[in-house]
Parts: C-alpha cells; structure tokens; sequence
C-alpha cells in the first residue's frame, strides 16, 4: 500500500473531529448523552443488552447521514466495481494513518499492545460472498496485517438497530487473555460493535476495544449532539489527535 498520507490528506474536508468523553459528551461512543446522562441513548440500551459490553470505542471522525463520509462508507461496500476497488484503498489508508499516529492512545486503553485484530462481519441477508471488504482494507495495513484474524462469524442471534444480544456472534478461535481491537466501518447504535465485545469477553478475551471510521450523530436529537456536531464543523480535522488525545 502507498503512503496513507497521500490518500487521505486530500480528503481531510469530509472528517469531523470527535470530543474527548466528558460533561455532555457520552463516554462509551463520545456523541452525545442527555443532560445530566454521562452515556448517550444508544449506549444506555446496548451496554444493558449485553453481558460483558465494551465501554471503549474510538470513532475516528463524526459524520451525518447522508454526507459525504456517509458516502463513501456506503460505496466502498455496495458501489460499482472500480468505486469499491478505489474507496477500500481508501480506508485502508484511513486505518493506516490513525493506528500508526495513535498507538499509544489504543494501548492505553487495552492495557498494552493488541495481541489480535478483527473485524465485525456483516449482519445482512444480502451480504456479498468473499472477503469483507473492510477486511480486505485491514490485511492491507501493514502494522495490522500480521495481527489479523477473522475472529467472528454470525450467530442464531440477531444484532439489528439498537439490538445487542450475546449470541450474535460466535468466536471461532481462541482468544483467551487476549487483548483484542475490534475493527468496524460505521457505529450507530453500537448493537454490532458491543454484540461483538460481549462475544469476545465471553470467551476469554482480556480486554475489548473498538475502533470505528465513522460515528453517526444526529444533532437533532438533543443540545449536546448539535453542541457537538456544531463544534466538529468549526474545527478543522487532523489526523493529529483523536478522542483518546489529552493534548487538546
């Protein structure tokens, strides 16, 4: 893979910046929570719906639905041919830079280096056959390639929007004592991404986070969101600092 550099700094403009956790900024996803509520909606009914969530997840930019990071998240899976060829390329360079700049701030929240990387495997009916393609982007990066397995398959049970459930995936290989970075291209209402925390916990896995390219936010669903979603579309994206950066 080229230099990620080149591929995603012409494309800074379509990130948005996320908060550190903190008043008004939910600590699990970091949109935003309720007033006086340190975990947004979303967070409150999925982490309950498990056994063993994770409250580690690490959005690497905002977004809205639709938008163009929206676009792009969509197109990479399900657009033409060349598109998908192009816009996996792209994130993979999205991945590359971010756990290359903010490696420090993943281990700080695992406990130390990542033993394994995976990816959370598509829930729909019409999924195409074949590598995922976000998997396909992780093999690509360098740093994450040797770490990758493909940890997760589906299970009897079902993880739909705002649905979590500890059956929703099986693990297939052993996990025990390991720390474990869960890879994941969109995070809603985290039903996906903490079914899957919930599994690998289960199992034996030390410690759980989740990094995902794009967290949804819609500012109209209360002041913190447009508070956040606001502030992100003042400040300038860097791939510098992230939600887990106390520099800021």
């Amino acid at each position: 893979m080229a230099e990620p550099l080149g591929y995603t700094e012409p494309y800074l403009q379509i990130y948005r910046p996320v908060p550190l956790a903190g008043p008004g900024v939910c600590r699990v996803c970091h949109s935003g929570p309720g007033n006086g509520q340190h975990l947004c909606h979303s967070c409150l009914l999925t982490t309950e719906q498990v056994t063993k969530p994770t409250m580690t997840v690490v959005p690497i930019s905002l977004y809205r639905t639709p938008g163009p990071l929206w676009q792009v998240l969509r197109e990479y899976k399900d657009g033409p041919t060349p598109a998908r060829v192009a816009l996996t390329t792209h994130i993979a360079a999205v991945i590359a830079r971010f756990t290359g700049t903010h490696l420090r701030c993943l281990q700080s929240v695992l406990g130390g280096a990542a033993d394994l990387v995976t990816t959370v495997p598509s829930t729909r009916a019409d999924a195409r056959p074949g590598a995922h393609p976000l998997q396909t982007a992780v093999r690509s990066v360098a740093g994450l390639a040797r770490l990758h397995a493909p940890l997760l398959t589906c299970g009897p049970a079902p993880a739909e929007h705002g649905q979590a459930d500890d059956r929703a995936f099986r693990v297939t290989q052993p996990v025990h004592g390991a720390r474990v970075l869960v890879i994941d291209d969109t995070f809603t209402t985290g039903a996906r991404a903490q079914s899957a925390a919930s599994a690998l916990h289960l199992t034996g896995a030390a410690a759980v986070a989740v990094l995902t390219i794009g967290r949804v936010i819609w500012p109209e669903w209360n002041d913190n969101c447009r508070r956040i979603w606001d502030r992100a579309c003042e400040s300038p994206f860097t791939f510098e600092r992230c939600c887990l950066c106390q520099d800021r």
